[in-house]
């Protein structure tokens, strides 16, 4: 049975250690279809990195006009949350004291808040033991759900009505044992989400885990095979094909279209957030096709970004 959480583990962890790789973080990727307008944020907290802890910032927007935001940045020092137990990163912040996780940005020409509200409990889907937890994640868990709220871009306001995929991790994390992994994750609605782990540690160890989850009831995949449409840069992609190979022969299949993605670096890691759609049975959603290709292990920094938004601020694809 998978280890679920409750909303105790929704704030921040006591450290225990001294250990210069231990690290807390958030992530959330979110897309309103009917709006046209999407986003990917990750807030770290490293507090043994440095004098006064370091925080690790990736705060990206995309529009279906093209108009792209990003600000990314692993060297920020860390700052107090407004909020008991949050975390903070620039003018990003996660709030926990509230029924629901809040998501606040505010940047330059952008300012966002939303609540999300989870379809299913707060759940750990990786494997108990491996680099991929000892190395990496140690403690995680997942879910997804619907984020509601404003966006505020150069002065204009909408409301926001998106789908949402998020996670939170703590433990040590040592960027330098990723060689190569795949992460899809994303949801349909309470009837159908979804998420799958393909892990390629310098260990030479190799993961493959997938679920789905239908109206709470989760359900391990067998295996799970992803292909990547991969752009000549060797770092960006068009999209992929995703498939769970369930118990009792059961398939699902996915083929991801690539709506935009985001560069992003975590110390010796580059790696790229790609939002993608999917459709199955008629029904239309969103996934965050993530992707690294670290086969140099981090020895040098990736040159050219076809298919992600490589540029900090506001641009246009």
């Amino acid at each position: 049975m998978p280890v679920q959480y409750d909303t105790g583990d929704e704030g921040t962890h006591d450290i225990g250690t001294t250990d210069p790789h231990w690290q807390e973080s958030v992530f959330v990727h979110w897309y309103d279809l009917a709006a046209g307008i999407g986003g990917v944020h990750r807030l770290g907290h490293e507090p043994n990195a440095a004098p006064g802890g370091r925080a690790a910032l990736q705060c990206a927007l995309f529009r279906s006009d093209g108009l792209r935001y990003r600000r990314s940045n692993d060297e920020l020092p860390m700052r107090e949350p407004r909020t008991k137990r949050g975390f903070r990163a620039g003018g990003s912040e996660w709030h926990v004291d509230g029924p629901v996780p809040r998501i606040e940005v505010h940047e330059p020409g952008l300012d966002l808040e939303l609540e999300l509200h989870d379809f299913y409990p707060i759940t750990s889907f990786f494997p108990s033991s491996g680099s991929l937890v000892e190395e990496f994640a140690a403690h995680h868990y997942e879910s997804s759900g619907r984020a509601v709220g404003t966006v505020t871009v150069q002065g204009a306001t909408r409301p926001v009505e998106a789908t949402f995929h998020r996670d939170h991790s703590w433990g040590v994390r040592k960027t330098a044992t990723l060689l190569s992994h795949r992460w899809v994750s994303g949801t349909f609605g309470p009837a159908l989400s979804f998420g799958s782990t393909v892990w390629h540690a310098a260990d030479g160890s190799f993961v493959k885990v997938g679920y789905v989850v239908r109206d709470g009831e989760i359900t391990f995949a067998e295996d799970v095979d992803v292909v990547t449409y991969m752009e000549p840069d060797a770092y960006t992609h068009r999209g992929g094909v995703v498939t769970w190979y369930l118990p009792g022969g059961e398939e699902l299949r996915l083929e991801a279209e690539l709506i935009d993605g985001v560069a992003a670096k975590l110390h010796s890691a580059h790696y790229v957030d790609s939002l993608c759609r999917v459709t199955h049975e008629g029904r239309t959603a969103v996934c965050d096709f993530e992707i690294s290709n670290n086969a140099r292990n981090g020895s040098t920094a990736p040159s050219l970004s076809l298919a992600a938004n490589h540029t900090e601020g506001f641009s246009q694809r």
